[in-house]
């Protein structure tokens, strides 16, 4: 204690800590009055604030949806109202959903019960109608999808990245004549299932392209080439007594060496024509995506296995056309579904959809909702069972069967569609679509007088100005012509016709301004059909060949010289100023039925010089043929002339038959 209160610091620090903790009368009151003054502040503050925002008026947000154009009262109670079974499947859906939810917080919601036309919460499974109509061209794949893609007009998602709130059914789809991805898939797949195909509809993510109906980087379908087949060379038979071809004297080295640089120069040209279309691609990318594998798109799958389909494909709903599992355009899947089940995918798509199995039967890469599955299953039996043989606790297992829920029925009403509406195809019988260099326009079958149904324009290049060819297509003609194709560039038309033209025509080529005849043109028959068997004729101004096959009388080439034609005035009615002819040329095949001697290879009637030639075919063991030579009388002319035939009109060389016997 002494040591303490001798410590000078220590003392100072007792004296300020009395004279802190030493509180005096004054001291209170003044704090008490901050205290409420800053209370009353306060209060002031609260009040104030209170009435800033009473004026501000707070409502739950709202989904505003477009007010549809539909007349309820037309409509069925099913579109207004839910059945008690279908609550139940809702309230299942619902719980679903719930389950989902929690267990994958990172990603997207399903589309489990949209709302209909009503604004009435559907289940999506009850909204398909599988219908076959009683049309033969929607009775496979590729006529649905077709009809379905030309008879709907296009409406993007709005927002791309979220769910449609509404789903229309198949009826309401075909009057409107429109609607996004879900409406196509939800339409075509009703037709498919009506047909027996093991359809699907399949909710996932695509490209930018796809979503957006997008095709100015296709090729147009009906533009692609078709293979072209190889005809297999006849090999020439040697005959036995044939001469000789002369000793090829050139070295084989320099064919090899030639035939090598002959294709080194043909992979270069290939090469460089590559490189063009790879520079010509990279000039035209188009710009990165933002909401690249997050755009919302819908399609379908068609699994292999029903109306013998060999293979499972997918279907691109906006364009019809068939998609292989492996296609680059989809990025991934959430769930599919059909009238009878809902699937929910359960594997990877990070690389996309090439990887991904379609065993809907597989719960660890498909959940279905509906436990009345009815895919098979793989079934792993029980040795415990095997070995059970009691019969009385089977029959109790009978009486214990457990009851699952079903799908109720369609709500939607059956999807009808009239001739009428069917030949219109289009949304007023017209519709045109954009593909790289190429413009498609589709007309309804008898839209057009002259029953165009389709027109391709095909272009040098992608802004559509340089026209380089055009592609018409016909249907129910009166001449049978099917196709019309007219180059720009050279100017050449060419016509092609079905069976039952007049005089079996099969194809016409002209010159768009010489169309008529005694011009530039080739003409291709059904010689199955003609009595001459006549298979082509070329004819030009001064020139006719004509080709054919399958005569009696062996005859298969045919060449006709035409000279100038010689002004005559001459009334219109009195008959035709045709060409001079000039020459005809016959050949004809072997008739192994004569001799050689006897048989007509070639016959030539000289028109201008009055002289007919024969040349007859060389028998195997000789190496020239007969020949005979005929001159017209010079009076041939006269009219009531006698015809009379001297042996300086008539000159042969006879091949000499030597026959040489032996003792």
């Amino acid at each position: 204690m002494a040591d303490t209160n001798h410590d000078p610091v220590a003392q100072t620090e007792v004296n300020e800590a009395a004279e802190d903790s030493g509180p005096t009368e004054d001291g209170n009151e003044t704090e008490g009055n901050n205290k409420e003054g800053l209370a009353e502040q306060i209060d002031d503050d609260i009040a104030s604030l209170k009435v800033e925002l009473d004026k501000i008026t707070v409502s739950a947000p709202t989904v505003q949806l477009p007010e549809l154009p539909v007349n309820y009262e037309n409509l069925p109670d099913s579109y207004k109202d839910n059945l008690p079974k279908e609550k139940l499947v809702l309230a299942y859906a619902e719980n679903f959903r719930r389950q989902y939810v929690h267990l994958y917080r990172d990603r997207k919601p399903l589309l489990l019960s949209p709302l209909n036309v009503c604004n009435i919460e559907k289940f999506v499974c009850s909204t398909m109608r599988p219908t076959q109509l009683p049309y033969k061209e929607l009775y496979n794949w590729d006529g649905a999808a077709e009809f379905v893609a030309d008879y709907l007009n296009f409406e993007a998602l709005i927002p791309p990245t979220d769910l449609p709130k509404r789903l229309f059914s198949p009826a309401t789809i075909l009057n409107n004549q429109k609607g996004n991805c879900f409406d196509y898939s939800n339409l075509l797949c009703s037709l498919l299932l009506g047909v027996g195909y093991d359809a699907y509809v399949v909710s996932g993510y695509a490209t930018r392209e796809v979503c957006m109906m997008d095709e100015t980087r296709e090729i147009c379908p009906l533009g692609r080439k078709t293979e072209e087949v190889k005809e297999e060379k006849k090999e020439k038979t040697v005959k036995k007594y044939s001469v000789k071809p002369p000793k090829d004297l050139n070295s084989k080295y320099d064919k090899k060496m030639a035939a090598r640089k002959v294709a080194e120069k043909e992979h270069e040209e290939e090469k460089r024509r590559q490189d063009e279309i790879l520079k010509e691609e990279d000039l035209h990318k188009p710009a990165p995506d933002d909401l690249y594998g997050l755009r919302i798109h819908c399609w379908i799958l068609v699994l292999k296995g029903k109306r013998e389909v060999a293979e499972s494909f997918f279907i691109e709903p906006f364009t019809g056309l068939s998609q292989p599992l492996t296609s680059i355009n989809y990025l991934g899947i959430e769930s599919i579904w059909n009238n009878k089940n809902y699937w929910v995918n359960m594997q990877d798509c990070s690389l996309g959809v090439k990887l991904m199995k379609y065993d809907l039967g597989d719960c660890t890469q498909w959940e279905f909702m509906f436990p009345t599955n009815d895919k098979p299953m793989l079934a792993i039996p029980d040795v415990d069972d095997d070995l059970d043989l009691d019969l009385d606790d089977d029959e109790e297992g009978d009486d214990d069967v457990e009851k699952h829920l079903d799908m109720p029925p369609s709500w939607v009403e059956p999807i009808n569609l009239s001739f009428k509406d069917f030949e219109m195809r289009c949304p007023k019988g017209k519709k045109s679509k954009i593909y790289k260099k190429s413009k498609l326009e589709k007309f309804a079958p008898y839209l057009n007088r002259d029953g165009l149904v389709a027109k391709l324009s095909e272009y040098d290049d992608r802004a559509l100005k340089e026209l380089r060819q055009t592609k018409e297509f016909y249907e129910n003609r009166k001449d049978k012509v099917h196709t019309i194709t007219h180059n720009h560039r050279t100017g050449w038309v060419t016509e092609y016709c079905h069976p039952g033209r007049l005089r079996c025509l099969k194809e016409h080529t002209y010159k768009a301004m010489a169309p008529g005849p005694e011009n530039e043109r080739t003409m291709l028959f059904y010689h199955e059909a003609r009595v001459d068997g006549l298979v082509r004729r070329e004819e030009t101004p001064t020139e006719m060949v004509e080709h054919f096959i399958n005569r009696p009388d062996f005859l298969f080439y045919r060449h006709v010289l035409f000279g100038k034609r010689t002004k005559k005035f001459i009334p219109a009615d009195v008959g035709k100023n045709d060409r001079p002819i000039l020459k005809i040329m016959d050949r004809y095949h072997r008739n192994k039925s004569l001799p050689a001697n006897e048989d007509i290879s070639e016959l030539i009637f000289n028109i201008q010089e009055w002289k007919i030639s024969l040349t007859y075919h060389t028998e195997d063991t000789k190496i020239s043929s007969s020949t005979r030579e005929f001159t017209k009388p010079s009076n041939a002319d006269e009219k009531g002339a006698l015809l009379i035939m001297t042996s300086d009109m008539h000159t042969t060389f006879q091949v000499k038959n030597w026959s040489i016997s032996y003792s």
